[in-house]
């Protein structure tokens, strides 16, 4: 019986978008917060609430967001902003190579609507199911990111709207609530890996890179390259072992 309905289930495609809906639920309220306080700030930096919208739909990345608000107040030129801009979500390209051993099945159009939806969010939420069910299905990762895209762009719009009833001290420090958040789904993923203390070199590797290299360079390239390194290394180390246990 459990084996029919484990079967059926890749093909009832409403099935697996509304199970994509549930699985982005305890994500939304990190949307919220964010999204709101990008918002705000997006009014505060001189965008009317229907540009923040559409920046936040285009853009679609908390980072990145605040970054550019942050380089358009101080008059930076469009080329700095384009450039920090692209760095801050090159880490899109390791988290779309890390999840294309999913996308195999896909069609090249599923996969640039699923690669261009993808956030830290939906990647850490896409990973932990595709490790537990050995794949992840359009319909599934289409419902995940579309409930974090509309959710994402009405907390923005919300923010906006509501930005200039709060001193603008307070809303500029909620950009704060976004490291929150990374560092609380880190933790989570964290605490679901069946590979903690691979992970946790991991984690130390890029923060040491971090803090020994960013007087160096520019930080958005320190932690592209740290990031880097240490997935590079927990990779090697990862492969060694599968070898190792063969």
């Amino acid at each position: 019986m459990l084996t029919k309905s484990s079967t059926a289930r890749p093909h009832d495609a409403p099935g697996q978008f509304r199970a994509g809906l549930i699985a982005c639920l305890p994500t939304i309220p990190g949307y919220w917060s964010i999204g709101f306080a990008a918002g705000a700030i997006g009014t505060l930096s001189g965008f009317t609430p229907m540009e923040t919208a559409l920046l936040a739909s285009l853009l679609y990345t908390g980072s990145a967001q605040f970054l550019f608000y942050s380089l358009w107040a101080a008059g930076a030129e469009m080329t700095s902003v384009v450039l920090s801009v692209f760095l801050v979500n090159l880490r899109y390209l390791l988290m779309s190579s890390s999840m294309s051993v999913f996308f195999r099945d896909y069609s090249t159009l599923q996969k640039v609507v699923s690669g261009l939806l993808l956030t830290d969010e939906t990647f850490g939420v896409a990973v932990q199911h595709g490790s537990q069910h050995g794949k992840v299905s359009f319909a599934w990762m289409l419902g995940l990111n579309v409930s974090a895209w509309l959710n994402w762009i009405i907390a923005c719009l919300v923010g906006a709207w509501l930005a200039s009833a709060l001193p603008p001290s307070l809303m500029e420090g909620l950009s704060f609530s976004l490291v929150s958040m990374f560092i609380g789904l880190v933790v989570l993923i964290w605490y679901a890996s069946r590979h903690k203390k691979l992970e946790t070199l991991s984690i130390a590797v890029a923060v040491l890179v971090t803090l020994f290299a960013s007087h160096y360079g520019e930080v958005s390239v320190v932690v592209i390259a740290a990031a880097s390194a240490s997935a590079t290394l927990a990779t090697i180390l990862l492969r060694a072992r599968n070898k190792g246990e063969c």
